[in-house]
């Protein structure tokens, strides 16, 4: 009987473990490959769930990289990410969705 309640324990607490170390924040960088020329700002809104979690602004100059890369720590799961797109003509607004499952690189191309 004691072996069998400390299997159970054991288990709980693998559980538990396994619960707390995917539920930790992992380090992440989202490259935003830009597909549309012309474009002088780009704004960035991460949501999960439908709740804004992160935020941010990005100002090119027209000889900048057509890639921007975004450090952030986020933990697993399904992300939308919101993206205006600002320069020549009209403002664009675009959605991306992503899942997070490991730290590492996640390359998104934003625009046309």
């Amino acid at each position: 009987m004691k072996a069998l309640a400390r299997l159970v324990f054991l288990a709980g607490a693998l559980a538990i473990g396994l619960f707390l170390f995917r539920a930790a924040p992992r380090d992440v960088t989202l490259v935003y490959a830009l597909k549309s020329p012309g474009i002088r700002s780009l704004e960035v809104e991460i949501d999960k769930g439908g709740t804004p979690v992160r935020r941010a602004e990005f100002r090119l100059a027209t000889s900048d990289s057509r890639e921007i890369a975004h450090r952030v720590r986020l933990t697993d799961g399904d992300y939308l990410l919101h993206f205006t797109l600002r320069g020549d003509g009209p403002d664009r607004r675009l959605e991306r969705s992503v899942s997070i499952t490991e730290a590492g690189t996640v390359v998104l191309p934003v625009g046309d």
